[in-house]
């Protein structure tokens, strides 16, 4: 699995804010933007073990005071959020309705 560097800064985005373990809105939706460059550059199929280790990387390096028990429940918990999402845009694309959830 391979992100590329718009999905990486995506994930920088989500990460960043003081807020980002308290799934608020705003960072809810930085999150679901983070999940679409996934999906793009996936083509909605992760490799959970990678996400896993590459978000807890990136949330260490920006959140160094996060415990080791909040970064752990933090990335399962989005981890597991950000599957169903895939799942769910996989279904859209299968069904050719990805236009219908986003008009161009």
């Amino acid at each position: 699995m391979s992100w590329s560097e718009d999905t990486m800064q995506a994930l920088r985005n989500w990460l960043a804010p003081d807020t980002a373990d308290k799934e608020h809105p705003a960072d809810d939706a930085r999150f679901y933007l983070f999940i679409g460059h996934v999906g793009h550059d996936c083509h909605s199929i992760w490799d959970e073990g990678i996400a896993i280790d590459t978000i807890r990387r990136e949330a260490r390096e920006l959140h160094p005071e996060w415990s080791g028990e909040l970064l752990k429940k933090f990335v399962e918990n989005r981890k597991s959020h950000g599957t169903e999402l895939l799942d769910f845009l996989t279904s859209l694309r299968e069904a050719g309705k990805v236009n219908e959830l986003i008009p161009v």
